[in-house]
């Protein structure tokens, strides 16, 4: 197991800009505040914790609108990251501010699709039946590398090993306010 990994904005912001000069553009919005703001007062994370959980959802929303545009598919939000998601659901809320991320950083507006439940409910009976079992590494695999080639080994720990083992959904469901 890795250990917590918590940066402030300026370490974060030279971390991203070392590594992808132009993510580092995305990161900033001017509404955060009130984003985390939000994000507190829905869940009981320090403000850091939330700051830092507000800087991967916007990292992942830029990583999916690359990957719309240079691989023509978007990204799945997977199970491990539960508390990006989350984070997305808040930022939403915010419409005005979601909004002018979207169009001003990423030049797209990305749209939150929800997986509907007899799609879930197919997917678990294909891969249980071995079905769909090669497709859906092959799928992971093709994300895992976009995410490293673009972020970094350190994204992907992140993303894949801590985030899933630190958000649990016992444990998402046990700091909802």
């Amino acid at each position: 197991m890795c250990g917590t990994l918590i940066y402030n904005k300026e370490q974060m912001q030279s971390i991203v800009t070392t590594y992808n000069p132009e993510l580092s553009k995305s990161l900033e919005l001017g509404h955060d505040d009130e984003i985390i703001d939000g994000f507190i007062n829905r869940y009981n994370v320090s403000e850091s914790e939330a700051s830092e959980i507000l800087a991967e959802t916007k990292k992942w929303l830029w990583l999916a609108a690359e990957s719309e545009k240079e691989r023509g598919v978007g990204l799945s939000m997977d199970n491990p990251l539960m508390i990006i998601d989350e984070m997305w659901h808040n930022f939403i809320l915010y419409t005005k501010h979601y909004h002018e991320f979207c169009m001003e950083k990423l030049n797209k507006f990305i749209h939150h699709i929800p997986t509907p439940s007899w799609e879930k409910k197919n997917h678990r009976l294909a891969i249980e039946s071995n079905a769909e079992i090669e497709k859906q590494k092959e799928k992971s695999y093709d994300q895992l590398s976009f995410i490293y080639d673009k972020l970094g080994a350190e994204t992907v720990m992140k993303w894949y090993e801590e985030y899933p083992t630190k958000y649990t959904p016992e444990y998402i469901s046990s700091i909802k306010k």
